[in-house]
């Protein structure tokens, strides 16, 4: 009922009510000891966010997106999504004060913020820094975050596809082993390879779907100057070379400007193999 109460609302109703509304969700609900309740709680959260945030400045965005960093840990699928939902939605109208609401009632209201260092610190860092039983439940949860996210800066605040590529690069830098933290998943090697690389693919279709064939272009271009850096990791070459096989399929042709780039990175990368055919048994391979 609350839920379709703020949605009804459109984020014109009192600052009081709002006020009190947050309040219940924050300190009962998502919290609550039955999942239902928690998936409701969550929730509201999103529809906070899809209505503006009215009374929601830079400090309950951020209270609201940490809550829902935590609610990743939760031991129920349906909660972690929930929450997973709202937390995109939460940071991208972070990232665009100019949509967010200014509550009705007594004022003045202090002005909308946007809130800085948002992916960084309830995406990027929760996702490298993340250990326990729960490591993969939370990645998977900001997975779909990054998606969200992504949706709701393309499709609903109406951002460039050209900053998509911006993100990609966000992302790329996550699947960057951190040894010194991480190095107890690491040892598992192939699987966190392999999670890294799932993670990545299932953002595929929120970068490059969103994208017009120009810049399409340009991501392709981009991504293999990824491949070039000399500090590429093999998960990121990993993510990067599955990216460039979904966007060239999408754009259906190599881009006379991605040839060259084609040409020195995944290309030659192939050499070694070629060579290590050809001396073992004096034979071209096809």
């Amino acid at each position: 009922m609350l839920e379709k109460a703020l949605e009804g609302s459109g984020g014109s109703a009192a600052s009081t009510a709002y006020t009190e509304a947050f309040r219940l969700i924050t300190r009962i609900a998502i919290g609550d000891k039955s999942f239902v309740v928690r998936i409701a709680g969550a929730r509201c959260l999103k529809v906070f966010a899809s209505i503006g945030g009215p009374c929601l400045g830079v400090g309950e965005i951020e209270n609201s997106a940490s809550y829902c960093v935590k609610a990743l840990e939760d031991p129920v699928l349906l909660v972690r999504d929930a929450f997973s939902e709202a937390l995109g939605s939460l940071l991208a109208l972070g990232m665009n004060p100019e949509a967010q609401v200014q509550p009705r009632g007594k004022g003045p209201f202090p002005p909308a913020k946007k809130l800085e260092g948002g992916l960084q610190r309830h995406l990027a860092l929760p996702f490298t820094k993340v250990s326990g039983t729960r490591l993969k439940d939370v990645r998977i949860g900001i997975t779909l975050s990054w998606v969200y996210f992504l949706q709701a800066i393309r499709l609903k605040y109406l951002h460039p596809d050209s900053e998509l590529q911006q993100y990609a690069l966000q992302v790329m830098e996550m699947l960057r082993p951190d040894t010194s933290v991480d190095a107890h998943a690491l040892a598992f090697g192939f699987v966190i390879v392999g999670f890294w690389l799932a993670f990545f693919t299932s953002l595929e279709w929120a970068v490059t779907d969103q994208m017009t064939e120009p810049t399409q272009r340009g991501f392709l271009v981009f991504l293999g100057k990824q491949l070039e850096s000399s500090d590429v990791t093999p998960s990121m070459k990993i993510a990067a070379l599955r990216t460039l096989s979904y966007t060239l399929k999408t754009l259906g042709e190599v881009p006379l400007e991605f040839k060259e780039l084609f040409d020195s990175t995944i290309v030659a990368a192939e050499h070694p193999l070629v060579l290590s055919s050809c001396q073992s048994d004096g034979k071209v391979p096809t």
